[in-house]
């Protein structure tokens, strides 16, 4: 079985591209076919009318009910960054804002050029008096990890508004659904108090100044988010029955695997030459598949090219990508593949994320077509899978695949979602030696 996730594939029809979504105007010989020898229908990761993030639909797209434990886990695990077990953290940017009668409001993210500022601003806040004394893990340019070791609770609210033309600067409150409300009050008061200082330090601090001279924003709004929880978790394999593989292509994806105990095979993203890029996605991928039976391939270029805004770019990178998929025909006939969207990223509006469905494709030895023979959102609407969840996905592909799990049949201590590659079985080889033995001895012959 392969999934191939093209991020952020779903959008909305708009005016540039005649009233089509890129995906319904780009020109995809090979999606068609796909198409036309599949079923098709629609992803709405978690129902009609909710926008969803890439790690949350992916979590439940390899069939996972446990506990999602943060992406600030899994950001964290793919750079290699040690958190200890049972320790609280969050993702900390560093964004530029304004303050407005006593809320700070964020206008965008830092750029390339503020790498040096973010990178001293960080230090200085590394070092300044307060209780929550966190350690500041580096991830990429304007963003850390924080931890800290007087945090008793990671179930708190973020104060990064994430839709900055909508909200301020929030404050992080306890979850209703926390487990120890005293000790997410605590800890969401002890965070509160850390970014008050922090913001005071930053507005005060030399780099702001010098910033404000050249007309640039300040960059005094360090917001925290994707609260997180490292624990123990059951492997893919363990939760689905499946060995499980993946060609990752950033950090985010590369935690993903390593939570879960997949193979990993790491490609960073070239965004500079999308076809190439993904060729050497799919190519990984089937060597994978030779000793896995589930490989998840994922490209970013869909969602890059969504939040650019511009359409006629998001049409093209999707036909570079289906020119690349021209390979998958063959593997089509052994192998059960589905190309689907994690989410939508239109590309028009002010939207991050939406809920526009996504183009769902299902193709493989075992699929007897319906009569959709076009891809794109409008054609698969009318697909014979109908409306799609995440979670449905691994059960359609086990399904397909004749490898579906038996309900009431338990073939180990946890129910899969597929029959399992390796169960446990009973060894009977002291037995049969002992068998032998007896019938040596009643034969007489040494």
């Amino acid at each position: 079985m392969i999934l191939i996730t093209f991020d952020g594939l779903g959008d909305r029809p708009s005016a540039e591209l005649n009233n089509l979504t890129p995906l319904e105007a780009a020109i995809t010989p090979n999606l068609d076919e796909l198409t036309r020898i599949g079923v098709s229908g629609i992803h709405q990761p978690f129902g009609p009318g909710r926008a969803t993030s890439s790690e949350r639909s992916h979590w439940a797209m390899f069939g996972q009910t446990q506990t999602f434990p943060g992406r600030a886990l899994l950001e964290a695990t793919g750079m290699g960054i040690e958190i200890p077990v049972g320790r609280p953290h969050f993702h900390l940017s560093l964004r530029p804002a304004v303050l407005k009668g006593g809320q700070l409001q964020t206008v965008g993210r830092v750029g390339n050029d503020d790498a040096s500022d973010c990178i001293e601003l960080f230090d200085a806040l590394r070092v300044m008096p307060h209780e929550l004394n966190p350690v500041l893990h580096p991830l990429r340019n304007g963003e850390c990890i924080l931890e800290s070791a007087v945090i008793s609770s990671h179930e708190i609210s973020d104060s990064d508004p994430l839709f900055g033309h909508l909200h301020p600067v929030l404050r992080p409150l306890p979850l209703d659904s926390a487990l120890d409300q005293d000790s997410a009050n605590y800890s969401a008061e002890l965070v509160s108090s850390w970014i008050n200082s922090a913001v005071a330090l930053l507005l005060a601090h030399p780099i702001n100044k010098a910033r404000a001279s050249d007309g640039k924003p300040h960059l005094i709004a360090p917001v925290t988010k994707w609260a997180s929880l490292r624990k123990e978790f059951k492997t893919f394999e363990q939760s689905t029955g499946l060995t499980g593989a993946a060609v990752t292509s950033s950090a985010l994806y590369r935690g993903l695997a390593e939570v879960l105990g997949m193979t990993q095979t790491h490609i960073p993203s070239d965004l500079d030459n999308v076809q190439a890029d993904f060729e050497s996605r799919l190519l990984a991928g089937i060597t994978l598949s030779k000793t896995h039976s589930f490989v998840h391939i994922h490209t970013k270029a869909t969602d890059e090219a969504g939040h650019t805004k511009q359409p006629k770019l998001k049409r093209d990178v999707i036909e570079s990508l289906d020119r690349a998929c021209q390979q998958l025909l063959n593997i089509a006939k052994a192998t059960t593949i589905v190309i689907t969207g994690d989410h939508a990223t239109p590309s028009t509006g002010g939207v991050m994320h939406s809920a526009h469905p996504t183009s769902f494709i299902l193709a493989g030895p075992h699929v007897h077509p319906d009569e959709v023979d076009t891809c794109g959102e409008r054609f698969h609407n009318a697909g014979e899978l109908g409306a799609v969840r995440a979670k449905d996905i691994l059960p359609l592909m086990s399904h397909f695949s004749h490898r579906a799990s038996f309900k009431g049949h338990a073939t180990g201590p946890s129910e899969t979602i597929a029959l399992p590659d390796n169960p446990v079985v009973l060894d009977f080889s002291e037995t049969a030696n002992e068998n032998q033995v007896t019938q040596v001895n009643r034969t007489g012959i040494k």
